[in-house]
């Protein structure tokens, strides 16, 4: 789902990891400088004080972490094939079976593929060469299935493409699609990429999105069955369009068809038969709740459906709506925020306000649903809350609280079945669940 705008209006600036021990240190050399000027010497001891005992009253494990990576962003030159990768450097985590995992992390601001082998507690550089240059917040994604990667969502100048490798991220080669590519699904060797043949800013005829499909893991590419959907050229790079797909036949394409000078229109497309067609229903997250939304399914035909509003200085208003039928009636499960009329029965721990959701985070990153009653959902900035009822009433996991990872950056929560996950958070560090209950960090000993 291209919602990949960095917040804008956030007044705190949270700044985790290497860049808040960067700022102790920038402010350290400043007390030094001014130690000669009585005055000064006053005023920059109190703010240096203050900084500090912030600092360390943070947990310790927390504080040992960001040193890692901030040592790690120290070292220079190209990152050679195995060398250890701190946790705190990990931004998007994918597990494809319970001990091998993949990963994009962060050299400074320079984005690079690292692997585990060992459920997470070890990671290694695999290759620090990504195609299209890959830098922090550039909202690109990746899915592995075995060793054939997908990796997507960077914008170049010449368009947003979609790479794809064999050997388990070594090399890759662009596909033959595009040049836009909004979000990609891979089912074993079927393998879905949305796309867009026309150029942003292109004059003429509206331009239409498309399926591509491959069934030889992305090795060769046809255009799919007609998917009924044109935007405005000048939306291209903009077009919020997110793909869940549940088996090779059963997908929901959730879009936003406005034009620039338009309110938002949110729809879900569905197909039954692999695409061959399609019907499309309107989605209730319209005017204050029509900001951003995010679509996450545990079957067939039971979809959650999270609509977000503006936000500001680490908090946004949310909505939960859920549909039994595959996105034709939808129901309001959870509000919070705006003044939104609550559900008909209110429970005592609604959707949390804090942290932000789609627009402002990039889509599948937030919202892990893993049965009709069991989600998990982390709100970028906002730690992570578990509903056990079908999302009426969502309760934090202090310990994750209290690590930091509800002021950490970028990352994301991945499941691999009902009770084994990993959640990551840039600056902060990799945990994980083996029971669905408890959490415990990973790469520490």
């Amino acid at each position: 789902m291209e919602m990949m705008f960095e917040h804008l209006d956030d007044s705190e600036e949270v700044h985790p990891g290497a860049r808040e021990l960067a700022w102790t240190l920038r402010r350290a050399d400043g007390i030094r400088a001014r130690r000669r000027l009585a005055l000064a010497i006053g005023s920059c001891c109190v703010l240096f004080a203050a900084s500090i005992g912030f600092f360390f009253a943070r947990p310790s494990r927390h504080v040992s972490l960001s040193g890692a990576v901030f040592a790690f962003n120290l070292r220079k030159g190209p990152l050679p094939v195995g060398l250890p990768v701190p946790t705190t450097a990990l931004v998007d985590v994918q597990f494809v079976n319970p001990q091998d995992g993949v990963a994009l992390a962060l050299h400074g601001n320079s984005a690079f593929l690292a692997s585990s082998s060992d459920g997470g507690d070890s990671w290694q550089v695999r290759n620090d060469r990504l195609p299209g240059n890959l830098e922090s917040g550039s909202g690109s994604q990746i899915e592995f299935v075995g060793m054939t990667g997908y990796l997507w969502g960077a914008r170049t100048a010449v368009g947003a493409p979609l790479w794809v490798t064999h050997n388990d991220g070594t090399t890759w080669h662009r596909a033959a699609i595009g040049p836009y590519v909004f979000d990609v699904s891979a089912i074993d060797l079927n393998v879905w990429a949305l796309t867009s043949t026309c150029a942003a800013g292109e004059s003429g005829a509206r331009c239409t999105v498309g399926i591509e499909e491959s069934i030889d893991g992305g090795n060769t590419w046809t255009e799919a069955r007609p998917f009924n959907l044109t935007v405005e050229p000048e939306m291209i790079p903009l077009q919020p369009i997110e793909l869940a797909r549940i088996t090779t036949t059963r997908a929901y394409v959730l879009t936003n068809i406005a034009n620039l000078n338009e309110s938002p229109s949110w729809q879900i497309q569905s197909t039954r038969d692999g695409g061959a067609t399609w019907a499309s229903f309107p989605v209730p997250c319209a005017g204050a709740f029509g900001d951003g939304a995010e679509v996450a399914a545990s079957s067939t035909n039971d979809l959650w459906l999270m609509c977000g509003s503006q936000a500001s200085a680490g908090i946004q208003s949310k909505e939960l709506y859920r549909s039994s039928d595959g996105g034709v009636i939808w129901t309001l499960t959870a509000a919070t925020g705006l003044g939104t009329p609550p559900p008909a029965t209110v429970l005592p721990n609604p959707l949390p306000l804090g942290g932000y959701v789609a627009p402002f985070s990039v889509g599948h990153r937030n919202l892990a649903v893993l049965s009709a009653t069991t989600a998990w959902l982390y709100p970028f900035r906002g730690g992570l809350y578990k509903s056990t009822d079908g999302g009426q009433s969502w309760a934090s996991i202090p310990a994750l609280s209290a690590a930091g990872f509800d002021s950490g950056g970028e990352g994301n929560v991945t499941f691999f079945s009902a009770s084994q996950g990993w959640i990551c958070d840039y600056g902060i560090g990799l945990w994980h669940t083996s029971d669905g209950v408890t959490w415990s960090p990973l790469g520490v000993g």
